[in-house]
């Protein structure tokens, strides 16, 4: 038996969906997961190319979520490692709005280091999550330099649910190792 947990892909295959970017990206902070967040409000945020999507990656890589899926995550996240800063998204065209960066105050050691898949140097190929280190989680990281987002499938049903995967694709993260720390009945 398997059980699955979720990542996050922006502007997943969806014509209408927006891009979140900058006209100056040397001004925007680079926020990367277990580091403190240094925000200058020099920087400016600005969507084309498209409508707003619950979901984007900003310049350097950063995670913005709207005002919808910010409350979803933070229902169901680690509060203690988990903060979403506001920043402001201009649009000419669908007005501003209230965009949150999300941080994680740590990395999450979630992989299952025996059963993802590894290229010769060493770069993960196909990640699988342990399921003793994810069985409690629903919002989570695995790397320090990729800002990924993981959730879990209840987490990932309620996504969809609520319709808010407009411009995001989903890829998988198995978890296989699950039946080991399970015990039939």
């Amino acid at each position: 038996m398997t059980n699955n947990y979720y990542y996050f892909i922006p502007n997943g295959n969806v014509k209408e969906a927006g891009i979140i970017t900058s006209p100056d990206r040397d001004k925007c902070p680079e926020i990367l997961d277990a580091e403190e967040v240094k925000l200058n409000n020099d920087f400016i945020y600005e969507l084309r190319e498209g409508k707003y999507c619950p979901f984007d990656m900003g310049p350097h890589w950063v995670r913005l979520v709207d005002e919808e899926l910010k409350e979803l995550l933070e229902a169901y996240a680690e509060k203690e490692y988990t903060e979403f800063i506001p920043v402001m998204v201009r649009s000419k065209e669908y007005g501003d709005r209230q965009y949150y960066i999300l941080h994680f105050k740590k990395i999450y050691d979630v992989i299952d280091k025996e059963n993802s898949t590894y290229d010769p140097p060493g770069w993960i190929i196909k990640m699988c999550v342990d399921y003793a280190k994810v069985k409690n989680l629903h919002v989570f990281n695995s790397e320090p330099l990729i800002n990924d987002l993981i959730v879990s499938t209840k987490v990932y049903k309620e996504i969809k649910k609520r319709k808010l995967n407009f411009g995001t694709s989903f890829g998988i993260h198995f978890c296989l190792n699950k039946d080991k720390y399970v015990t039939k009945k």
